[in-house]
C-alpha cells in the first residue's frame, strides 16, 4: 500500500493482483509482434485469390479473417498498461483524491473529494464506493477479498469517515 502525504491510501487490490501478473518486456514485445501479425494475416486473406468465388470460400475467409484479426487484437491488448486507481486519503486538508497510476511510475489526480461532500461510505469484499448527499457516486474503487475490506474500512475510520 502506499502511503499519501499527510494521510493514507486505499490501492485496489485487483490492481495490485495485475501488478504482479504483469508481463516482462520480451513477452509483450512479443505479444504486440504475433498480434499485429495476425490483424494483418486477417486483412491479407482477402487479397489472396481463390478458385472462385463460391459462397462456401468466402464464408471460409470470412470465419478465419474474423477470428485472425480478434485474435490480433487481443494479443495486443496484453501488451498494453492498464489504469491502476488508487484512493489517497488526505487528513490535513480532509480531501479523498482518486488517483490513476499512469506509465512509468507517473500518476495523476483525476477527482479531488472533500470529506464534507462524503454522504455515505459502503465498502464490501468487491468494491468501496463513496456518495453524495443526492446518492450519487463520488468514487468507485475494486477490492479484492476480506483483507482489502478490513483494511480500507481502517483506513477510513483512522481518518474519521463514518462506513456503512
Amino acid at each position: 500500500m502506499a502511503v499519501a502525504v499527510q494521510g493514507f491510501s486505499a490501492t485496489s487490490s485487483a490492481q495490485s493482483e495485475e501488478m504482479k501478473r504483469a508481463q516482462s518486456a520480451p513477452v509483450r514485445a512479443a505479444a504486440v509482434l504475433f498480434g499485429f501479425g495476425f490483424i494483418w494475416a486477417g486483412a491479407g486473406l482477402w487479397l489472396v485469390p481463390g478458385p472462385d468465388l463460391e459462397p462456401s470460400i468466402m464464408l471460409a475467409k470470412m470465419f478465419l479473417s474474423i477470428m485472425m484479426v480478434t485474435a490480433g487484437v487481443g494479443m495486443t491488448q496484453i501488451a498494453t498498461d492498464k489504469p491502476r486507481y488508487e484512493l489517497h486519503f488526505d487528513g490535513r486538508n480532509r480531501q479523498a483524491l482518486l488517483v490513476q497510476g499512469l506509465s512509468r511510475g507517473r500518476s495523476h489526480v483525476v477527482r479531488s473529494i472533500n470529506y464534507e461532500d462524503i454522504a455515505r461510505i459502503t465498502v464490501s469484499d468487491s468494491d468501496l464506493t463513496m456518495y453524495n448527499a443526492n446518492g450519487k457516486i463520488l468514487a468507485e474503487l475494486p477490492l479484492e477479498g476480506a483483507h482489502a475490506r478490513l483494511d480500507a474500512i481502517a483506513q477510513l475510520r483512522g481518518q474519521d469517515l463514518a462506513v456503512s
